[in-house]
């Protein structure tokens, strides 16, 4: 029996013609909008799906934003859809702040305070933007990196010290780097890690056997192991940590995201159905500052909307990523092929799939583009510039046999002529790549943008014609910006 929170998945969100929409359900199967630059895929499209979304009652999310321009045009389309008041824009001026070591510590639920989960999360931020051949891919510095979190962090804990990205990176500074350090007196009175050892022996009385056996792990690894690496490597593993880490170390990032406090969480949008804004553009927080940020809280609301009790929260969200392809990490392809039954609407925009395929350390679009691409339903092609776009469009609509003609003609020896007329059957596009290169773009004088949509398992109506009942798998559609 169909329930009144599975009625909201029907709701509608973009109108294609006159007998085709998408609706709720659809954009749960996650959307790829690409187009080159100027071809309307954010102020078209995009922006028509944004209002769709923001017109669903209760529907909240995520945005996150690569252009100063996104914050600007999202209050708009808030106050425009009667959604100023659910919209929280945090940054560095709003008074917000969000620790999101703090969260995972102390959030509700099963796994609150989860090691593994909190090592993840840093293993994940340390990854990004790093390609193949890099050192985040070798097994070696990834199992370091994680090993040296895992005590790091096991060491804090056990102290009753708040975990922090500050108090990691000082544990990390004052860890001893040579055999027997940690016996010398200057290390023991100068170093916050010999402080931490103080503290937990302080209260052994009332450790349990389980952290007794933690920290005998932890004294392993801190006064045996890490001192004995040789100097380079453990001084890459402290260089790829402090890479991440070091930012947050000042202000306003340290207030903003170190502070043990949150002004808002993900449990806002499920619950109450706010909208949260990440107003810290690449463009001005710089390339790895401002994609660091959006990463983070991106990583920790995709874990929070998996996990949700849909019985206790049915709200639907969403996650927005406009130029999607500075904001991929090596989780996104896990949480697409899940999320769907956590009905979480994901919608990406890009130029073209070699920004994705790029950032996933592929050469050409491969395994990891074409898998994460495989997980979004719904695809609408604006005008594109680039072959392997265009080859990728084409060959997801498909190819069908058709008979092409052919035709030769001649002279014999006796200079009479003769022609010759055939046909072949060959299997060709439905629709070529070049078609991709030839839809409208919007300018001042025509405000509507061409794009070919395709959805998964569809056969569009407006499609269906006395020449072709059987209708066709993609359909063309002109998207307004006004």
């Amino acid at each position: 029996m169909r329930t009144k929170q599975d009625n909201v998945l029907d709701t509608p969100i973009l109108s294609l013609s006159e007998t085709d929409q998408l609706d709720l359900r659809a954009l749960c199967e996650g959307t790829l909008i690409t187009g080159a630059p100027g071809s309307g895929k954010s102020s078209c499209s995009g922006k028509q799906i944004a209002y769709g979304l923001l017109r669903v009652p209760k529907m909240s999310g995520l945005i996150l934003t690569a252009k100063a321009e996104e914050t600007r045009n999202w209050i708009s389309y808030a106050k425009e859809c009667g959604r100023e008041k659910d919209l929280i824009v945090f940054n560095a001026e709003s008074g917000h702040c969000f620790d999101p070591l703090h969260y995972e510590w102390t959030r509700p639920g099963r796994g609150a305070g989860d090691l593994e989960s909190v090592i993840d999360f840093f293993s994940t931020l340390v990854s990004i933007g790093k390609k193949e051949g890099g050192h985040s891919h070798d097994p070696f510095w990834e199992r370091g990196n994680e090993q040296l979190m895992r005590n790091v962090i096991k060491l804090l804990d056990l102290a009753c010290e708040r975990i922090s990205i500050a108090n990691i990176d000082r544990v990390i500074k004052s860890l001893p780097t040579r055999p027997d350090q940690h016996e010398e007196v200057a290390w023991q009175n100068e170093s916050y890690c010999a402080q931490l050892i103080t503290q937990v022996r302080s209260r052994q009385a009332t450790l349990t056997k389980e952290q007794w056996s933690d920290l005998d792990f932890a004294a392993q690894y801190i006064f045996k192991k890490w001192p004995a690496f040789d100097e380079r490597p453990r001084s890459s593993l402290e260089m790829t940590w402090a890479g991440m880490a070091d930012k947050f170390l000042f202000n306003p990032f340290n207030r903003l995201f170190c502070s043990g406090k949150c002004s808002f969480t993900p449990e806002m949008t499920t619950h109450e159905g706010k909208i949260i804004l990440c107003d810290f553009p690449m463009l001005e927080y710089g390339h790895e500052t401002g994609r660091l940020i959006n990463v983070i809280l991106k990583l920790i609301f995709q874990r929070a909307w998996l996990r949700r009790n849909l019985s206790d929260s049915p709200n639907p969200v969403f996650l927005w990523q406009d130029e999607m392809q500075y904001f991929v990490t090596r989780r996104d392809n896990f949480f697409q092929q899940t999320c769907r039954g956590s009905r979480v609407a994901v919608v990406c925009l890009t130029q073209n799939i070699l920004n994705l395929s790029e950032e996933l350390g592929e050469a050409q679009p491969g395994s990891k583009t074409k898998s994460f691409l495989g997980n979004l339903g719904i695809k609408i092609f604006h005008q594109q510039n680039e072959i392997e776009t265009c080859n990728y469009a084409a060959d997801q609509i498909g190819r069908e046999y058709h008979y092409v003609g052919n035709f030769s003609s001649g002279t014999t020896s006796e200079n009479n002529s003769h022609s010759n007329f055939g046909a072949s059957r060959q299997n060709t596009y439905i629709l070529e790549p070049v078609e991709f290169t030839r839809l409208a773009k919007p300018d001042s004088s025509h405000p509507l943008a061409e794009a070919i949509v395709y959805q998964s398992g569809k056969i569009f109506n407006a499609s269906k014609t006395s020449k072709a009942p059987d209708g066709t798998n993609f359909l063309s559609v002109h998207f307004s910006r006004e």
